[in-house]
């Protein structure tokens, strides 16, 4: 492919290839994208048909795409995902294009899709059963704005697919249809979508889910050793878990018992079938949040150097930790900097900026010298910061901007990468526990959401289709006063959404249900029930986080449900008591 010479006053864009090589150049956005391919398919290793894709973005670009760099979406700063085909696939699209059997279609966005000239045969089905919507395809990479498809519970759904008939020539088969039941169409609707290649044939993907699955079948659930029980106080939940951790005998790899001991040192009395145990990670997650090895802001986070976690290997037991919290209960840090995760994964991280420098004054001290017009004004500024530079090796005068660029660049990769090498070699050490740091490393572009990304909000939508209700005979009394509190709750949850339950949120609901925040993304041992507190004397919500059952009181009015609903929720102590 020929090359294009870079404009100097163009934008710039960064690739990351596969083996996890990056390469960057200036791009004007009116040039055509066939520029920008032609730089990319300058790499030894390229295919000869091949895709981008941004991380942020759910369309991927075709390199035989046409069209300008913008009319693809693609903007200044973008970091672009670069895909090769295996030489199979590319002769595959070559063939089926020479032989006129192979359309594709390029949308104004470089979405590309296979044109179908024959159709399904019709298939008869009762009137009764809704056909579940054809599942989107795939984006090639995860989309940082969104979750992984949430299952909600493990046990699959009984389901009728109809395929097409064996006859039909492959070019004119569709996707199944999938018959189900209608009470559970709702349940089918939040698994997996069915992946398939962007360009209509069906790929081995892996996501998440499937990767969970794998290093949970390493931990034997029915084998809990005494050395695994860990005694919890919720005022010091890293302390706690440090002693446990450091245990001769405690094994990752076998079922935790989590006791919750209260102010007067008695365990809370909950028996650890899952409630505690979902609760205890999600603290957990937030203690390692909080620790002092990590620093910057609360969704951005680095490892901070501190020479006594250093000498306790501090580093190592929070990422084991990590790993525990990741693999038995899918519950991921979502605070991870950029930096941070490429480090963990081994992908080549770009020179350190002067605002990662964390340290306040130090910082300050860089951009003086940095913002320096002249020679002396920058060995005046250097003089200034002596100190800070002679400790990290980076003092030295000099005799050119050049060379004061230089020197910040030099002090601001020691400060954010050089002298935190021993911190990172522990942490990375640690979160080998149960083979995380292995899939991290074979899939980093799966696990970017759960370790950068923020955490999607819980939506009204998302528990009203979580539980199951356990309503009484139809026709009875007591059926009309569990019709009317199932409208309150439903309107209680969407009031949350709102904000006008404060401080209750969703989040705060799953948590008195099943001590967790979200639905982990292997979902539940099975589905969340709601049963109904007809007692007289029973006027707040109860749960068992064990059995995940959520009990709500009857209510007359929609204003005391609401009321004592939030109340019970803010009071209850510990595991949905209220």
């Amino acid at each position: 492919m020929s090359a294009c010479e870079e404009p100097s006053d163009g934008v710039l864009i960064k690739f990351k290839y596969p083996n996890g090589h990056t390469n960057m150049r200036k791009f004007r956005l009116s040039e055509p994208i066939q520029i920008l391919f032609d730089f990319v398919g300058q790499d030894d290793i390229a295919s000869e048909i091949f895709v981008v894709q941004e991380a942020a973005s759910s369309r991927s670009v075709e390199s035989s795409s046409s069209g300008s760099i913008m009319d693809h979406g693609i903007k200044a700063s973008s970091t672009l995902y670069v895909l090769w085909f295996s030489n199979k696939d590319v002769q595959e699209i070559l063939s089926d294009q020479q032989n006129g059997a192979y359309a594709l279609h390029h949308t104004s966005h470089g979405q590309s899709s296979l044109s179908e000239t024959s159709t399904q045969p019709s298939l008869s089905e009762p009137p009764t059963r809704p056909l579940l919507p054809e599942p989107p395809t795939r984006p090639l990479l995860p989309e940082p704005s969104t979750q992984p498809p949430l299952t909600l519970f493990s046990q699959p759904q009984e389901i009728l697919t109809l395929y097409d008939e064996p006859s039909l020539s492959p070019s004119s088969v569709q996707e199944p249809i999938i018959i189900l039941d209608e009470q559970d169409e709702s349940v089918s609707q939040n698994q997996p979508p069915v992946s398939t290649h962007h360009l209509g044939g069906p790929v081995d993907e892996i996501d998440l889910q499937t990767i969970l699955k794998k290093m949970v079948s390493k931990v034997d659930g029915r084998f809990c050793p005494t050395s695994n029980q860990i005694n919890v106080c919720r005022d010091n939940v890293l302390l706690c878990s440090l002693r446990a951790f450091k245990r001769r005998f405690f094994n990752p790899e076998a079922k935790l018992d989590v006791v919750f001991v209260d102010e007067d040192d008695n365990g809370e009395g909950a028996v650890d079938e899952g409630g505690p145990t979902r609760e205890y990670l999600r603290l957990l997650m937030r203690a390692v949040h909080q620790s002092n090895i990590f620093e910057g802001h609360e969704k951005d986070r680095q490892l901070s150097l501190d020479t006594q976690a250093l000498q306790t290997k501090l580093y190592m037991w929070v990422a084991k930790m990590i790993a525990v919290c990741v693999v038995h209960g899918g519950v991921g840090p979502h605070f991870f900097s950029e930096r941070l995760f490429n480090q963990i994964c081994g992908i080549p991280t770009p020179p350190a900026m002067v605002d990662e420098v964390c340290d306040h004054a130090f910082r300050e001290q860089l951009i003086k010298i940095q913002e320096a017009t002249t020679v002396r004004e920058a060995n005046s500024a250097i003089a200034e910061a002596a100190d800070s530079l002679s400790i990290i090796g980076a003092l030295r005068h000099v005799s050119s901007l050049e060379e004061k660029d230089s020197l910040v660049q030099s002090a601001a990769d020691f400060f954010v990468n050089g002298r935190l090498a021993t911190a990172l070699d522990q942490f990375v050490e640690g979160l080998k526990t149960l083979g995380l740091l292995e899939e991290l490393r074979k899939n980093p572009a799966v696990f970017y959401n759960m370790f950068v990304s923020e955490e999607i909000p819980l939506q009204a939508k998302d528990l009203c289709t979580l539980f199951d209700v356990d309503f009484s005979v139809q026709g009875s009394n007591r059926r009309d006063r569990e019709n009317m509190t199932i409208c309150f709750w439903r309107d209680w949850l969407i009031d949350i959404e709102e904000g006008e339950c404060s401080p209750v949120t969703l989040e705060k609901v799953l948590e008195f249900t099943s001590g967790a925040s979200t639905v982990p993304p292997l979902g539940f041992p099975h589905r969340p029930q709601i049963q109904f507190l007809h007692e007289g004397n029973r006027i707040f919500p109860e749960a068992n986080t064990c059995i995940l059952v959520l009990r709500l009181p009857l209510h007359s009015s929609y204003e005391a449900f609401k009321q004592h609903m939030i109340e019970g929720i803010l009071q209850a102590p510990t595991f949905g008591l209220a």
